[in-house]
């Protein structure tokens, strides 16, 4: 049966040599068939072909630059202890899925972990779930990618990002039930958050502290346990802008102790509290915004030298726009309509070269009054209040009528006080 196989001859075995042959068996597999194991730590591309499971310490460590990881439809998971994928500071690694079934990295302390040194990463289309302290954590990471991932039912933290990561990409992620929050960035910089959705978070949705020069982009964010936003602690000159927000306990985006941001063209509804809450925080650009059906609408507390523009602020349970103890503010073409309390409502003096200015809003059907301005000196030009259930327009002795108010169908016989208005 065997007659015409060619067997090697006893000659070839000795010109090869028995050390020779074992090299050729333990050849490394190719990418394309490759075969890890617990914590290995990988300076070649690899395929998986199978499950790691019960890692006891870390799952995968990158050892080399250029890699690509794919996990294939298959899942690295842990025991509560060290990294699912470790990329240990090293440049371009891709880390991916190519199968139509999720491929997940699980129960470690952190799933993924870009340590400081790491560049030009990539982070795609894994399940990181239940992982104690982060699904991602990007430690002063730059120029990586992370995306297309679903970060689900972290004990703290869906993505960490710390330790001045910089020029990064955080895109169309699912942030979903993680209990202490879904993203939290700390002293990181012009780094870009666009299109994440972000929901059920036990604490705040998306947060920075410490962190300026950021864009945060079309991200939506609903169900949080705190506010849906927060800039705090010195986070200047960010972009947020097209995002949205659903129900929170607090209010939809908080700015505090914090200069030079942009709010633009967002929808904040359904919140806990206002839908824009400033708090100590100045030179604000706070433009085209959609605020309406929250507890309040746009406040201010102690916040100087901040632009309200043409923001869309109805149907608040309390007053639509607040402005209390500040300076200097410039409150232009909103519309403030069917508050259950006052339209736009400003508090605290101020001098004549501080005060605020409220120029061309529109203040309609709310049930305490239009707009109201107590102590002085603010300026109070061109506003429109008409169907208000108390004054249309209140000012105070010695705020300044810039003239061109108009007022009707208003509550108070004579439509304004403090200022002259046109029916």
């Amino acid at each position: 049966m065997f007659r015409n196989a060619q067997m090697p001859s006893t000659g070839w075995f000795a010109a090869v040599g028995a050390t020779a042959l074992l090299t050729v068996l333990m050849t490394p597999p190719s990418a394309h068939a490759s075969v890890v194991t617990c914590g290995q730590t990988l300076t070649t591309s690899v395929v998986l072909q199978a499950d790691l499971l019960n890692c006891p310490g870390d799952g995968l460590v990158v050892g080399a630059n250029d890699l690509t990881i794919d996990l294939n439809g298959h899942s690295v998971d842990g025991v509560g202890l060290g990294v699912g994928i470790r990329t240990g500071g090293f440049a371009r690694t891709t880390l991916t899925n190519s199968a139509v079934t999720a491929a997940q990295v699980q129960e470690f302390d952190h799933g993924v972990q870009l340590a400081p040194g790491t560049s030009g990463t990539v982070v795609e289309k894994l399940t990181l779930r239940s992982n104690e302290f982060t699904g991602v954590d990007v430690n002063g990471a730059t120029h990586s990618r992370i995306r297309n991932n679903v970060i689900d039912r972290q004990s703290h933290r869906g993505v960490l990002v710390t330790g001045g990561a910089h020029d990064n990409v955080i895109a169309d992620n699912a942030l979903t039930g993680n209990q202490g929050g879904g993203l939290l960035m700390q002293n990181s910089r012009a780094n870009r958050l666009e299109g994440n959705r972000i929901t059920d978070s036990g604490n705040a949705g998306l947060v920075l502290e410490g962190s300026s020069g950021n864009t945060l982009l079309t991200n939506t964010v609903g169900g949080s346990g705190d506010g849906s936003f927060i800039l705090q602690l010195g986070s200047n000159d960010n972009l947020v802008q097209g995002n949205s927000t659903g129900r929170s306990a607090d209010a939809a985006l908080i700015v505090s102790d914090s200069t030079g941001n942009r709010i633009l063209s967002n929808t904040f509804r359904d919140s806990g509290d206002s839908g824009i809450s400033l708090q100590s925080a100045h030179g604000t650009t706070v433009v085209g915004n959609d605020v309406s059906a929250n507890p309040g609408g746009i406040d201010l507390s102690r916040s100087d030298g901040n632009t309200i523009r043409s923001n869309t602020a109805n149907d608040s349970k309390g007053d639509g726009i607040s402005l209390e103890l500040s300076s200097n503010n410039l409150v232009e073409l909103n519309q403030v309509n069917r508050s259950g309390s006052r339209g736009i409502y400003v508090v605290g003096e101020a001098t004549a070269a501080t005060g605020n200015r409220l120029i061309g809003n529109t203040v309609n059907d709310n049930k305490g009054g239009g707009l109201s301005v107590s102590k002085a000196v603010h300026l109070v030009q061109g506003n429109t209040a008409r169907g208000n259930g108390g004054w249309g327009i209140s000012a105070d002795p010695g705020n300044t009528d810039g003239g061109a108010n108009l007022a009707s169908g208003n509550g108070q016989a004579a439509q304004c006080s403090g200022v002259v208005c046109a029916p």
